[in-house]
């Protein structure tokens, strides 16, 4: 007998676990609408309210490194920014092994030295 299915939200929290500022903006948005990017400082999280099973793509950035990223959960997940440099995924908040349709995974790792600085007047 076919069961009824509902869509359901996710948490994505994304912790900046580094020492430096770090900017999370929408993949189609990167370098163009600088209103729709999210700066955290060392030590701040963003949660992220996501679709479960649907696509997200992300550009994090730190300095002039950038991770292209794929969001991709049917649960709630965790994900330390660091570890997007380091690591090709990040693994759900329950400790089972994360494939890359459970959790984050890092598309493209590349430079951008564009930088931008903004006016507080």
């Amino acid at each position: 007998m076919p069961s009824v299915t509902g869509a359901y939200e996710v948490l994505l929290d994304l912790t900046n676990d580094t020492r430096d500022f770090v900017s999370v903006q929408l993949l189609r948005d990167y370098g163009r609408n600088t209103a729709s990017a999210v700066v955290l400082g060392p030590g701040e999280t963003i949660t992220l309210v996501l679709d479960a099973g649907s696509i997200y793509s992300y550009a994090v950035k730190t300095h002039t490194k950038v991770a292209n990223i794929t969001a991709r959960t049917w649960r709630d997940t965790r994900c330390n920014v660091s570890r997007l440099f380091t690591s090709p995924s990040c693994h759900p908040a329950n400790p089972a092994p994360a494939s890359p349709t459970q959790g984050i995974t890092v598309d493209r790792l590349w430079r951008d030295f564009r930088f931008c600085v903004a006016n507080e007047a």
